[in-house]
């Protein structure tokens, strides 16, 4: 009797990899068995690192095999850098050594043609009868925090709560870097490439029961199976959220991307209406992925679609307000009595009337004005998200006040259980002990420089607390 796996079980070996056998590896760069041997070495994987060359004897210092049966030790992954016709008979040697998993870097298969596709067929089929999986072929590695498995990038990748599965390897590392300089961090990332095995719905479903996850993202060209993808993403986003960007809406994009991964395309009003009826978050541009997931990753879930914005500017209010409204939020009216208590007691005489957006008209007499008015509106019914600017940061005698205003503006999501979103705060801000920045981030408020991503962040965060809400109704 054959004991079926779990999904866990299957991909374990990959993502949480103890040993990484290198079938190609090169002291030559910039090949592509040079690249992955130093992404190893330099990002931060601890466990052995096995190259395989019959013509080497070392590697970046260490002992190199003619093949993977040479290896003492039985291996868990197995990464492949060698000409695509010759993958298929050292995926063969590798299965019969004992491999647990596979990643298939090496391009020329379905991507480039009959021949291609035939032989991408071929590699399959080996894989598929051994009862291992595979990555690929033709992507451009992984990521993964739970071992500091490096094949993706020669630093290591900040870890998070967010995990990017990607159809485009390099564009999906460009990608990864953007997130990393707005200060995000990744729990897992995968080049799917041609996904000749596991593909975008197997991703889902291990990534559904991974501890590491909050968020699941995807850069998502085409898709393989249209039932099964539906099936694992509704089982995934009863307890995670998933945000996809997918190109090809036009006849141009659509061959492109048939050219790039050999995908097949599903018509895109087709695919937007499947992303509805299952729960799925899609960005209109890759830059809104990670900003919405941050969001996702560390904020609670507004009780109401309302969004309140506090902010230091009039400008900052205009295009905060504007981009809710392009969304499809709302920015509702607080009541007379709340509008006559901001008006009479906290607000400069100045200020416009604080009906929502409130502007503080550059009134910086005290960082306690911030707090007061997030404390006044925060528990009104129709507010259920707040943008606010953060507390001005004082130094000297001023500085308590602005950490007295950050920590009450930061208490807001466990007092309240509504979310905060700091305006116009870069994210990467230096988060030192007591200062304003380093409360907001020991609390989890996201913070954004921009105020459309932080509209988009807002939006993620009513969006998906309505596909719970549709969910939990079924």
């Amino acid at each position: 009797m054959v004991v079926k796996r779990t999904i866990a079980q299957e991909l374990d070996p990959i993502f949480k990899a103890r040993s990484v056998a290198v079938i190609g590896a090169s002291n030559t760069p910039p090949k592509w068995g040079y690249s992955i041997m130093e992404r190893l070495v330099k990002g931060g994987f601890q466990g052995p690192v096995y190259p395989v060359n019959p013509k080497e004897t070392s590697v970046m210092n260490l002992r190199s095999y003619p093949d993977v049966r040479s290896i003492p030790q039985r291996v868990d992954l197995a990464v492949f850098v060698i000409p695509a016709h010759l993958v298929p008979r050292a995926m063969e040697d590798a299965i019969a050594s004992g491999i647990r998993g596979a990643l298939v870097i090496s391009a020329g298969f379905a991507e480039s043609g009959d021949a291609g596709y035939k032989l991408q067929e071929q590699l399959t089929a080996i894989v598929r009868s051994s009862g291992i999986r595979m990555i690929g072929p033709n992507c451009n590695g992984m990521w993964s925090s739970d071992t500091s498995v490096s094949l993706s990038s020669p630093k290591p990748i900040k870890p998070g709560s967010v995990a990017f599965i990607s159809q485009s390897g390099a564009f999906g590392g460009m990608l990864v870097s953007q997130a990393e300089e707005k200060g995000y961090g990744l729990s897992k990332f995968v080049s799917s490439g041609n996904q000749a095995d596991l593909n975008e719905a197997d991703y889902i479903a291990y990534l559904a029961q991974d501890p590491s996850t909050k968020v699941i993202v995807l850069y998502m060209e085409g898709v393989r199976d249209g039932r099964k993808f539906m099936e694992a993403a509704k089982n995934a986003v009863r307890h995670k959220p998933i945000i996809i960007y997918k190109p090809g809406s036009s006849a141009i994009g659509t061959r492109a991307v048939q050219s790039h991964t050999g995908s097949m395309m599903m018509p895109d009003s087709l695919f937007d209406s499947l992303c509805k009826q299952v729960g799925i978050i899609r960005a209109k541009e890759t830059s809104h992925l990670f900003d919405m997931a941050e969001a996702l990753a560390n904020a609670p879930l507004p009780p109401v679609p309302g969004i309140g914005i506090i902010s230091m500017t009039g400008g900052q209010c205009v295009v905060s307000s504007d981009t809710c409204a392009q969304l499809g939020l709302d920015v509702p009216e607080i009541d007379q009595t709340t509008q006559r208590y901001l008006a009479q007691n906290v607000l400069a005489d100045h200020a416009p009337a604080p009906r929502n957006p409130i502007d503080i008209a550059g009134d910086f007499r005290t960082p306690l004005t911030f707090a007061e008015i997030a404390e006044a509106i925060a528990p009104l019914p129709s507010i259920g998200v707040l943008l606010i600017s953060p507390p001005s940061q004082r130094s000297g005698a001023g500085a308590a006040a602005s950490e007295e205003a950050a920590r009450r503006i930061a208490a807001i999501p466990l007092k309240f259980g509504k979310p905060v979103l700091a305006l116009g705060m870069s994210p990467t801000a230096s988060p030192l002990a007591g200062s304003v920045a380093g409360i907001f981030q020991e609390a989890g408020i996201p913070r954004y420089q921009k105020p459309e991503d932080a509209a988009r962040a807002a939006y993620a965060l009513v969006q998906y607390a309505s596909i719970k809400a549709r969910i939990s109704l079924r």
